[in-house]
């Protein structure tokens, strides 16, 4: 469901404790994790995500794309703290966002609306939408007249074997939140996307369930494995 602007900024305050410190302001959400001395500012309009979303060239967009049939309108199972999101909409892609955790929804669910109040990011924002909800239950429930042409998984990674840890915020979304199911969201993806499904693997890892991609889009260290469903 989607929640009201009240229902968010409770869950925000909620959230505060004497190990997690939660704080809204103008342009996102300031998240400090106490103990771990890890902090991080989730925000849709200055810091990493939206620079990152500027940046041209991402496999994620070319994976996501057919110059033949037109991709419009994607779903993302696992939003996170919705950078892929916020990269494909930047980039003229509509997309709606699951998120399961509550604090993790909340987050977004703020940030987004900072978004939508800013003179340069509020077209963005109305091609972004976000729900609260278990994705493979989304799925189980899509009926056949859906649109989305393109559904989009990002599992968590393992740790690394070298022990090198990953950057400050995926270790915060990692220490509040775990994505479920993904096999079974895997094989219903397959069977409920109109055009493509797109998952996000480590360079060097095995084929998601061994299922052997129809296409696959490279960087460094990741790379977006392409399920063709049409």
């Amino acid at each position: 469901m989607i929640a009201t602007a009240q229902k968010v900024q409770q869950l925000l305050a909620q959230a505060s404790s004497s190990e997690l410190i939660i704080e809204p302001d103008d342009e996102g959400v300031e998240i400090n994790l106490v103990n771990s001395r890890l902090r991080f500012h989730h925000s849709f309009i200055s810091g990493p995500l939206p620079l990152r979303a500027t940046q041209p060239g991402q496999a994620i967009n070319r994976a996501c794309s057919n110059k033949q049939r037109s991709i419009t309108r994607l779903l993302d199972l696992t939003a996170g703290w919705g950078a892929d999101s916020l990269m494909l909409a930047s980039h003229g892609k509509r997309v709606t966002m699951l998120e399961q955790n509550e604090l993790v929804y909340a987050i977004l669910a703020y940030s987004l609306d900072r978004l939508a109040a800013s003179a340069n990011g509020a077209a963005i924002a109305q091609r972004m939408s976000i729900e609260n909800c278990n994705a493979l239950n989304f799925l189980n429930h899509l009926g056949d007249d859906h649109d989305y042409d393109c559904i989009y998984l990002d599992p968590m990674f393992p740790g690394h074997k070298s022990g090198a840890k990953p950057a400050k915020e995926m270790q915060i979304l990692q220490a509040i939140t775990t994505n479920l199911e993904m096999e079974s969201c895997f094989e219903q993806a397959l069977d409920k996307a109109r055009k493509r499904v797109v998952i996000k693997r480590p360079a060097k890892a095995a084929s998601f369930n061994d299922v052997k991609p129809d296409l696959v889009y490279r960087e460094k260290t990741i790379r977006f494995d392409v399920y063709l469903t049409a």
